[in-house]
């Protein structure tokens, strides 16, 4: 499911990035109310010109993130560079206005929780880390060293018996306490936030396979109505090529059309009785039926110069309905040999492998390759096609994953399209 998943995640950082954006001018809201208040109060500030510059500087960061690309919106280090601003911010206007006395010193986790949700789990342990080691500093640099001045000037040692040792108690429970917070705080949040990923981006793979069988069965019901609508005008026709055959001997276009007839009457009668069998289908070993299948596919291909390498170790690789998978490679091998007659290299390379209950199937054309977008989308989305329905190689890609096994597709550098189908022993 990459294609379905590439989506979920461009989709999901594209979230957080507008949820952080969000974040910050809440953030910077409160700050510049608990500024605006602190000077209407008179409260001690080294700097209201660094205070106001602070502010500035934050505002000014996240106006700039309207302006980004959208490379830049959906990558994770311009999140955690937003979530390292809005650290710093709370870290400069606590140092700025007391310090570890501020009670708000409490603001260093909102940044922690927030990387906490927004990034990955290390991420958030680093910020947290941080967030610990300012709190430290602030400690050691903060109102502490005033008041420990200050009794260093008036010699009162009851001060310090009385007042400064139950404070410094304080102040280093109060660091614990933080640590604590901090430690439990990224560990939950980024353990419950790794879980609801990973659920959502189940869910959104349920959603996608259950459209995509939905579009399945559609054209299998059409591909119903066809075969049962086509069943009699195809019986009207070999009558009257009988008839018309009686009368006009030895006629090679007439031997022909009814060849063709009887060949389209043959594929009707087989999907009928497939379809009539598909609950009595047991387990088979899928190595010999892909080998018979690809042999055979190969004397229908005579214009092309087919390389098929074998390697079987003799291991079991059991699935149900093995012949469906040979007929949806068919669909496979017959874009990639089209794809290599239309670059003017008509040759294939396949190698079939079976390795510790491991069936591998690679699938190499001389092709032109396709864009990034196309690639991503081959196999999970119906393709324009200008022979054909542009069925192919969808229904081919839900067959296979329908049966447990996987389809993996990249450009090779030297030019064409590398196909790779694995199976898993299922017996």
């Amino acid at each position: 499911m990459p294609y379905f998943f590439l989506q979920t995640k461009m989709s999901m950082l594209s979230n957080s990035f507008w949820q952080l954006v969000i974040f910050r001018f809440v953030v910077i809201i409160i700050l510049s109310t608990l500024s605006i208040a602190g000077w209407m109060l008179d409260y001690p500030v080294s700097s209201w010109d660094t205070v106001v510059f602070v502010l500035l500087v934050l505002l000014t960061t996240n106006l700039v993130l309207f302006f980004l690309p959208d490379r830049l919106q959906t990558s994770q280090g311009m999140l955690a560079l937003g979530c390292t601003l809005d650290f710093l911010a709370i870290f400069g206007l606590l140092w700025l206005s007391g310090g570890v006395s501020n009670g708000f010193i409490a603001l260093l986790l909102l940044p922690v929780a927030v990387t906490a949700v927004l990034l990955p789990a290390w991420v958030s342990y680093i910020n947290s880390l941080a967030a610990i080691g300012c709190y430290g500093l602030l400690l050691w640099q903060g109102d502490l060293s005033a008041i420990l001045q200050f009794n260093k000037d008036l010699g009162a040692h009851s001060l310090h018996d009385h007042v400064l040792k139950p404070f410094s108690q304080h102040m280093w429970q109060m660091w614990c306490a933080f640590i604590i917070s901090a430690l439990l705080m990224s560990w939950f949040i980024s353990r419950q936030t790794r879980l609801i990923r990973l659920k959502s981006l189940q869910l959104n793979n349920l959603q996608q396979n259950q459209l995509r069988q939905e579009k399945a069965l559609a054209i299998a019901i059409y591909a119903a109505n066809a075969a049962h609508d086509l069943a009699s005008p195809i019986q009207n026709l070999l009558l009257l090529t009988d008839e018309i055959a009686s009368e006009l001997k030895d006629n090679a276009i007439l031997s022909d059309i009814q060849q063709q007839l009887e060949r389209c009457q043959y594929i009707i009668d087989g999907l009928r009785k497939r379809a009539g069998d598909w609950r009595n289908l047991s387990s088979a070993e899928l190595y010999p039926v892909l080998l018979i299948g690809l042999q055979s596919w190969i004397v229908t291909r005579p214009e092309l110069s087919v390389t098929l390498d074998e390697q079987n170790d003799q291991s079991h690789c059991r699935i149900p309905e093995a012949t469906t998978v040979a007929s949806a490679v068919f669909q496979i091998l017959d874009n990639a040999a089209d794809a290599s007659i239309k670059s003017q290299q008509p040759r294939l390379i396949l190698e079939l492998k079976l390795k510790k209950q491991m069936l591998s199937l690679r699938i190499i054309d001389f092709g032109e390759g396709l864009s990034e977008e196309r690639l991503a989308e081959l196999g999970h989305l119906p393709q324009y096609s200008e022979k054909g329905l542009g069925w192919g190689q969808f229904l081919a890609n839900i067959s296979i994953e329908r049966l447990g096994g996987k389809v993996q597709r990249c450009n090779r550098p030297q030019g064409g399209l590398e196909t790779l189908i694995t199976f898993k022993d299922q017996s």
